[in-house]
């Protein structure tokens, strides 16, 4: 009998095991997709409310996970806002003021430049260090994951459901609930490029689901995918000078 029970319960763990190492490696490929090992590119932010719109055109370097610089380049009254991800840290230099400051972790689930985005959505590495991943469904077309956030995680929601396409597991919808499981916001991803075998989405539409009409929408104008970029660019001093990361 304990027998019979230790082989049951040997079989459990290991399927338990196994399950949450299939999540993790689906996350890790979904995630892969979202971002090229580096690339240089320009994008165009648009931010939709019922009475209003405003247009961002942005420059953005980006190596690995790890390093990113966003800079805005028009309008002129925003030109020169910069924004830089150095791993866990994100720092922000208004010109304005002529200052960096370091965006605190509470901070960074904020909303960038007014819109429906997030900074830890610029980093990209949220949904990946800051959650823990289950298969919710899975299809021979799709799978979703659940993204549970960790005990100290920084991050205002609850949940988290990422669904991609198989076999490419390109990256196609996030939603976001809050801590009553409302589904609170939805980012539709498309457009993509393909990258030494990686699907890189062009397209994001930011949906917010609690105030109707209010929608962010990126799009990528040009992307140079697997380019040396200057490591001096993922510095704080290139956030006030131009011209370093080219």
């Amino acid at each position: 009998m304990k027998s019979a029970l230790l082989t049951l319960t040997l079989l459990f763990t290991l399927g338990f095991a196994s399950a949450q190492e299939d999540a993790t490696s689906v996350i890790d490929r979904i995630i892969d997709n979202m971002r090229g090992e580096s690339q240089i590119a320009t994008l165009e932010m648009t931010v939709i409310r019922p009475d209003d719109e405003d247009t961002y055109t942005m420059r953005i370097y980006s190596e690995g996970e790890e390093k990113g610089l966003t800079r805005v380049i028009a309008p002129p009254r925003d030109a020169g806002q910069a924004f830089l991800n150095d791993g866990d840290n994100v720092f922000i230099y208004n010109p304005r003021l002529k200052r960096v400051l370091r965006l605190p972790p509470s901070g960074q689930s904020d909303s960038f430049l007014g819109s429906d985005i997030s900074y830890d959505d610029l980093a990209g590495d949220d949904l990946r260090d800051n959650f823990e991943a289950s298969i919710l469904e899975e299809s021979e077309e799709s799978i979703t994951l659940e993204l549970i956030p960790n005990p100290d995680a920084p991050t205002p929601y609850g949940k988290v459901h990422l669904t991609a396409e198989k076999p490419s597991y390109a990256p196609t919808t996030i939603i976001y609930f809050d801590q009553r499981d409302t589904a609170v916001k939805e980012n539709i991803l498309s457009e993509y490029a393909e990258v030494e075998g990686r699907y890189i989405p062009q397209r994001f539409e930011v949906k917010d689901l609690l105030e109707e009409g209010n929608m962010t929408v990126v799009e990528w104008q040009d992307a140079d995918f697997g380019v040396e970029i200057p490591e001096a660019c993922f510095s704080q001093n290139a956030l006030e000078r131009e011209g370093v990361c080219e």
